[in-house]
């Protein structure tokens, strides 16, 4: 017999309640799988995939299909036993039985008030574990409280990660310490914990082709931005107030929750080398506790570890021991230490920078050539001749390099010869690799013209001409526009017989295309 779901609620009020119970304590939301049956029971309710019901020919014994792929599971639910059966054959509470129960419930309760109270157990728990204040029982409430974040999928769409990260993060501030001189200390372990737990997430969607840059990846990188700053402000607070004696103990694991987070996860260097940074210059700063740094990092022995070392030695002032670190260096090696030439600009350590990119400069182009990501990025190639030029290179070693960048440099290259005055090979350069007319607008071509306008002139008929043989009255007006430009520069070049011998030209060559005759004649072309 059929029975509707708010009549079979109603009589089994007390049992459903009983059965809600029994999922609260056999399921922990700290859990992640256990969290996730949670998950996939209310996502069956919502989606409404719970029903029809029926009553078996047992007493007090209903049936609930849910409609499910590959295959729907009946449910049994025997209220005058209190049992609960499934076809999926799960030994527990699977996902089909509490949504089940989770449907009942909902036709006079709330499911979102249930699973708020089921969520409030985990954070009273970790509330009574984190009272002990100690390194240990922070870093236990910590890892299980960020867990959640481990277990995202990289093809999971990124709100569900944000939103993920929210529950954390109101889940975390009754867990806060009450003492204000111990909450920027326990804020700074959560920052790096969730960052830690979220790393693999962050750096699969942020990593790769710098060139494309969907929604998605604009959230996951506002987020993490969002946590270095946060994290930032956290080391400076601690950092400009007294050190309490009892932490002594917790800035000891710090060193080591930093150190295995830069050092241990992948990608997004640039990052990591900034978290490890920022411990290094702004809360660990006694002389004694960098030598010993240096002391452990040796013991890793990796390209990576070896930038980390250099950091100490850039910050002393040490210059033979940085050479000693950038010797041997190799072309795949190249964005390992392009972090630290960053923080030696940064910083003002010119020389420093010197020395690095003095490392890096034989192996810049091959790198540009053959690394993915880079090859085609103008703006990489722009910062690394920043780098050289604030190491104050010899524009020799600079040009050199632009020979090797390709297609990829030549704005930069441009803006190096504009930069120089050198406007015949600036115009050159645009022939060689056919620039447009509107890049070379924007990249030095009103300079050139205002410098040296003979030297372009040559440039600008090709740009005309192309715009000629278009065929098309808007064109003809562009072209006129680049004649008008071309007249100016002869007049300022001393160039007048030239220019109006070769206007003449151009409107013999042309006399049949009449509203190109108009447009010429409109812009009063002769001197």
């Amino acid at each position: 017999m059929h029975m509707t779901v708010e009549r079979v609620s109603y009589l089994h009020e007390k049992e459903i309640e009983t059965f809600l119970d029994e999922i609260k304590h056999a399921l922990r939301p700290d859990i992640p799988g256990e969290a996730q049956v949670i998950r996939r029971a209310t996502s069956h309710v919502r989606r409404n995939a719970v029903g029809p019901y029926r009553f078996t020919a047992t007493p007090g014994e209903i049936t609930a299909i849910i409609k499910e792929e590959p295959e729907p599971q009946e449910v049994l639910l025997s209220f005058p036993n209190m049992e609960a059966t499934c076809t999926c054959d799960e030994p527990s509470w699977c996902s089909h039985r509490i949504a089940v129960v989770f449907h009942l419930f909902s036709q006079f309760h709330s499911i979102t008030d249930w699973l708020h109270e089921w969520r409030e157990m985990e954070t009273a728990q970790m509330a009574l574990s984190v009272f002990d204040r100690t390194p240990d029982a922070w870093i236990q409430v910590l890892s299980r409280l960020t867990a959640p974040l481990r277990h995202i999928e990289l093809n999971e769409n990124p709100g569900v990660f944000i939103h993920e990260s929210n529950l954390i993060e109101q889940k975390m501030k009754p867990l806060s310490p009450f003492e204000w001189e111990w909450k920027p200390l326990f804020e700074l372990y959560y920052r790096l914990h969730l960052l830690d737990a979220a790393w693999p997430y962050v750096s699969g969607h942020l990593k790769g082709d710098n060139l494309s840059f969907h929604y998605g990846k604009w959230y996951v990188k506002n987020w993490l931005t969002e946590q270095m700053e946060k994290l930032q402000d956290s080391v400076h607070s601690i950092g400009s107030k007294p050190k309490l004696f009892e932490a002594d103990v917790f800035h000891e694991r710090l060193k080591e929750m930093v150190r295995a987070f830069a050092l241990f996860n992948e990608g997004l260097l640039d990052e990591r080398f900034y978290v490890y940074r920022l411990f290094w210059q702004g809360l660990f700063v006694e002389t004694a506790s960098r030598e010993a740094e240096v002391t452990i990092l040796q013991n890793y022995d990796t390209d990576e570890s070896r930038m980390f070392t250099a950091l100490f030695h850039l910050l002393q002032g040490r210059q033979d021991k940085l050479e000693q670190a950038v010797a041997h260096m190799e072309t795949a090696q190249v964005p390992i230490w392009l972090p630290l030439a960053d923080l030696a600009e940064g910083e003002e350590e010119i020389d420093s920078l010197t020395v690095i990119m003095q490392a890096l400069l034989p192996h810049l182009g091959d790198f540009v050539s053959n690394a993915d990501g880079y090859a085609y990025n103008s703006s990489f190639i722009r910062h690394l001749d920043g780098l050289l030029e604030t190491a104050d290179f010899p524009d020799a070693d600079r040009e050199a390099l632009f020979l090797q960048y390709g297609m990829a440099g030549v704005d930069i290259y441009a803006d190096f010869l504009v930069e120089s005055n050198r406007f015949a090979e600036w115009a050159a350069l645009m022939h060689r690799f056919r620039v447009t007319y509107e890049e070379a607008e924007v990249g030095g071509l009103k300079i050139a013209l205002a410098e040296d306008p003979a030297t372009v002139l040559p440039l600008l008929h090709t740009y005309a001409m192309q715009l000629i043989n278009e065929k098309n009255r808007h064109s003809y007006r562009s072209a006129v526009r680049i004649f008008k430009k071309m007249k100016a520069g002869s007049k300022k070049s001393g160039k007048v017989e030239f220019w109006n011998r070769y206007i003449d030209t151009v409107r013999e060559k042309y006399r049949r295309l009449r509203a190109l005759m108009e447009e010429m004649e409109k812009g009063n072309l002769n001197i």
